[in-house]
């Protein structure tokens, strides 16, 4: 009967420890689930050597007589597969590691949002406010940011159990992510990796970014909703990204406002004052950001943006007076023409890094590092490069009036 119940327990042992490995190595499972799976570990070996323990007398038979080698060879193979078990579970539980066997990767993180948490250094709580049933939908996604970095702790709360917790952290609705972070805390009412990332990065951050776009000079502009002309889901965009997006009219201010993360210069049309160059010049050199979005001419007599161009070439950048064009055939897949050029190479760049995707340019003018520059001017880098059979048609004129295109022999 006893050895009945031994042999029960190696078995229930071994189910133990495999399964506890195979939970952990698939990351499927909560944190919360982590000292369930630690005692069943410890459960899973104790019935293992109690089984063992049992069958000290069939152990020592095995070094009696004819059988001693075989028996110490059996012996030693039982000994070395216990060894690995207990490896592989101890590796399993420090680390953390998953793997992600879906067709498309789909529980895995992107590069970007695995760089930005295995690089934190202080902990980080995420507290997802559901009913119970719907802990598996976020489980998946959000496991992968515990796996990533042992600074991550997920927990899940249920809110109709714990309704005070909920309102303790102002969660309106369900299926609010909270990240908590030194003090400071941030809501995601979504679970795409992307808001869950800009979310983390909201609450790193602990401050609010600014972006200005210039107003006043034909500009895009970022309340327009048109889809050519507005820049509303540019806004959009930065607005997930933790930047608050404002206009500025340079005209009537003194100086770009000291709270500007970054200005950008979004497609004007008419040149830029004196003054105002002036307020751009003093920001960069007191180390601010300007993005400068110049257009090519859209008509034979439009006015040339000689002050703002000179600007853009005391820093090695030259501006084009031309329309970039692209015959090679790529545009097509997209649905366009010789006027959107094509890009699919990338020098490398800490912007493009990684970046492997095909972009496009409607209507663009050339911009290339001025050469020579590096004495008395900043050295400009080129990191997007259009394909060998494109060029800048200098010709505006006749593209304007034809819309047809031909390289020079």
């Amino acid at each position: 009967m006893l050895n009945r119940i031994l042999n029960v327990a190696g078995w229930v042992g071994i189910v133990l420890v495999f399964g506890t490995l195979l939970a952990t190595l698939s990351g499927r499972l909560g944190p919360e689930w982590d000292p369930y799976i630690r005692w069943a570990r410890y459960a899973g070996f104790a019935c293992i050597v109690l089984y063992m323990l049992g069958q000290w007398r069939e152990i020592g038979r095995m070094f009696q007589g004819r059988q001693a080698r075989l028996g110490s060879m059996a012996l030693v193979s039982v000994i070395a597969v216990l060894g690995i078990l207990v490896i592989l579970n101890y590796l399993a539980s420090r680390e953390k590691k998953r793997w992600d066997l879906t067709k498309n990767q789909i529980y895995s993180l992107s590069e970007q949002t695995t760089k930005l948490v295995s690089s934190l250094t202080a902990p980080v709580k995420i507290l997802i406010f559901a009913p119970e049933d719907e802990f598996p939908a976020y489980r998946d996604r959000l496991n992968g940011y515990a796996n990533a970095s042992k600074q991550v702790t997920v927990e899940y709360i249920d809110t109709a159990k714990r309704p005070a917790l909920a309102k303790q952290y102002d969660v309106q609705v369900n299926g609010t992510t909270v990240f908590e972070y030194m003090g400071r805390v941030e809501r995601v009412t979504t679970n795409t990796e992307q808001d869950l990332t800009n979310g983390l990065i909201k609450v790193l951050a602990g401050t609010e970014h600014k972006a200005y776009f210039t107003a006043g000079h034909g500009e895009h502009d970022p309340t327009n909703s048109d889809r050519r002309l507005g820049y509303s889901g540019i806004a959009a965009g930065l607005a997930r990204d933790n930047f608050k997006v404002e206009k500025l009219v340079l005209a009537q201010e003194s100086d770009v406002p000291a709270d500007a993360t970054v200005v950008v210069i979004a497609g004007p049309t008419a040149d830029f004052f004196p003054p105002e160059i002036e307020a751009l010049k003093r920001y960069i050199a007191k180390g601010g950001k300007v993005l400068f979005m110049v257009d090519p001419p859209d008509k034979v007599d439009s006015p040339p943006l000689s002050s703002l161009i000179a600007l853009i070439e005391e820093w090695g950048v030259q501006l084009g007076n031309d329309v970039v064009v692209d015959v090679s055939g790529m545009g097509q897949l997209l649905g366009t023409g010789p006027e959107v050029p094509v890009a699919a190479t990338y020098p490398p760049h800490p912007i493009t890094e990684g970046f492997t995707f095909v972009t496009a340019y409607p209507t663009a003018r050339s911009v290339t590092p001025i050469p020579g520059a590096g004495a008395d001017k900043p050295v400009a880098q080129a990191f997007i490069q259009t394909s060998p059979r494109s060029w800048a048609e200098t010709d505006i004129k006749g593209l304007l009036a034809t819309g047809e295109v031909s390289m020079d022999p």
